[in-house]
C-alpha cells in the first residue's frame, strides 16, 4: 500500500506540473478551440456557430448541419490509420457513448484523411470500436472543403512534419454543439475532469436524467470489452497483448524489465504512462476512476485468462453480442437461439443478459 501511495503521489505532482505548464502556454500558440478547452472555467454559453458541411457518413448518408438541427451532438476529429492519439480519442468517445445510454445525442467524427477514409473504411472502423452504437456518424470528408470546416471549428487538421509517426496533425478535443448549431463547449480529451464535464453538459442540453447507479458486481470479461481493452490490445500494431501474459517479461522504453503480474497490471491501469512498453507509441487512458472492486476483478481476469487459441479452419469464430468477445462457435458453446438465429456467448452471464433483453444487443433492435 505504501508503495502505491508513493507512486500515486509522485504522479500527482507530475500531473500538476504538466497542467501548470499548459496554462503557462500563451493563447496565441494554441488554436482557438484548444484555448477554450484549457480555459479555467467552462459554461454552456454559446461560443461560435458550427461551420457548414455536407459529408457522407459510414452508411453513405449525407450529413449536414441542417440534418442535425434539433439534435445535440459531440464532434471530434480522427483518421483510421492513426497510431498515436486517435485510438485513445476514440476509446474515450466510446466510453462517453456507453456513459450516456438512451440519451438523445449524436456523436460525429470528422475524418481528417479524406484520401483514405472512405465510407466503407469508416464503417469497418465503427464496427471494430462500437458495433452496436447507432448514434455515431463517421464522416468521409473531402480535401477541398475540409480546411474550411477545420477552420470553422477552430481546430488543427494539417499534414505533419516529414518523418513523424502519423502523417496528419490534428486537434484532440471534443466539441459540443447544440440543436441550433451553436458550439456550447470545447473539452480536452486528455483531462478526466473535462470528460466528466462533457458528460454532464450533454445531459443538461438534452434534459436527460442523472445516470442510474450501477447494478450488480462487475464481471471481468465485460470490463475488458466495455473499457475497449480488446480493440487496442488485440491489434498487435497498436498495443501489446494482455491475455496469456501472466509471469512473462515486459521490457520498457528505458530498457528496464519487469514481470507481468498483479502489481504491473494495476500500475498500467492506474498510471499507464509511468512505464511504457517498448515499441508502442500509443498512449493508454488511465482507469483510476474504476472502483477498487472493479480494479481487482479486471486485474484477475487479465492474469487468469489464457490467450485465445488460433481457431482451426473448421471451427467458425463468432462475436458475443453482449461483450463482443470472439467465441469459437463449437457445438457445445454457450448458445441461445433468437428468431431462428443461434448466438454464442463467452459466459453464462452474457447469455442470461441477452436472453432477458435480446433487442438491446442487436443492431436492428431484434
Amino acid at each position: 500500500m505504501a508503495k502505491w501511495l508513493t507512486l500515486l503521489g509522485v504522479l500527482a505532482l507530475f500531473t500538476l506540473g504538466f497542467l501548470a505548464s499548459l496554462k503557462l502556454r500563451p493563447p496565441a500558440a494554441l488554436e482557438k478551440a484548444e484555448a477554450l478547452a484549457h480555459a479555467e472555467k467552462k459554461t454552456l454559453a454559446p461560443l461560435f456557430p458550427a461551420p457548414a458541411f455536407a459529408f457522407p457518413d459510414q452508411h453513405g448518408v449525407t450529413v449536414t448541419g441542417p440534418s442535425l438541427t434539433g439534435k445535440v451532438w459531440v464532434a471530434n476529429f480522427i483518421f483510421t490509420t492513426c497510431r498515436t492519439v486517435c485510438p485513445l480519442l476514440t476509446a474515450k468517445l466510446v466510453q462517453l457513448q456507453r456513459a450516456l445510454p438512451g440519451v438523445d445525442v449524436r456523436f460525429v467524427s470528422f475524418s481528417v484523411d479524406p484520401e483514405h477514409d472512405t465510407p466503407a473504411v469508416l464503417a469497418a472502423y465503427a464496427q471494430k470500436w462500437a458495433p452496436d452504437e447507432t448514434r455515431w456518424q463517421l464522416l468521409a470528408t473531402d480535401a477541398k472543403t475540409l480546411p474550411a470546416v477545420a477552420a470553422g471549428f477552430h481546430v488543427t487538421a494539417e499534414p505533419n512534419k516529414p518523418g513523424e509517426l502519423d502523417p496528419i496533425l490534428h486537434s484532440s478535443v471534443f466539441v459540443l454543439v447544440d440543436g441550433a448549431g451553436m458550439v456550447r463547449g470545447v473539452f480536452d480529451s486528455e483531462h478526466r475532469e473535462d470528460l466528466k464535464a462533457l458528460q454532464n453538459a450533454v445531459r443538461t442540453l438534452t434534459n436527460a436524467p442523472a445516470p442510474p447507479a450501477p447494478q450488480g458486481a462487475p464481471v471481468g470479461v465485460e470490463l475488458y470489452h466495455a473499457l475497449s481493452c480488446a480493440t487496442c490490445h488485440e491489434a498487435p500494431e497498436l498495443a501489446p497483448a494482455l491475455l496469456g501474459r501472466a509471469g512473462s517479461r515486459v521490457t520498457f522504453d528505458n530498457g528496464l524489465v519487469t514481470t507481468f503480474d498483479a502489481d504491473y497490471v494495476k500500475e498500467s491501469l492506474l498510471a499507464p504512462d509511468a512505464r511504457r512498453a517498448r515499441g508502442y507509441p500509443l498512449h493508454m487512458p488511465a482507469y483510476d476512476h474504476l472502483s477498487g472492486e472493479a480494479l481487482l476483478v479486471l486485474t484477475k481476469y487479465l492474469l487468469e485468462t489464457p490467450a485465445e487459441p488460433t481457431p482451426t479452419s473448421d471451427v467458425p469464430v463468432e462475436v458475443d453480442p453482449v461483450c463482443h468477445m470472439k467465441v469459437r462457435a463449437t457445438a457445445d458453446a454457450l448458445a441461445h437461439t433468437h428468431q431462428g438465429h443461434r448466438y454464442v456467448f463467452c459466459s453464462r452471464h452474457c447469455l442470461e443478459r441477452f436472453a432477458a433483453t435480446p433487442g438491446v444487443f442487436l443492431p436492428d433492435g431484434g
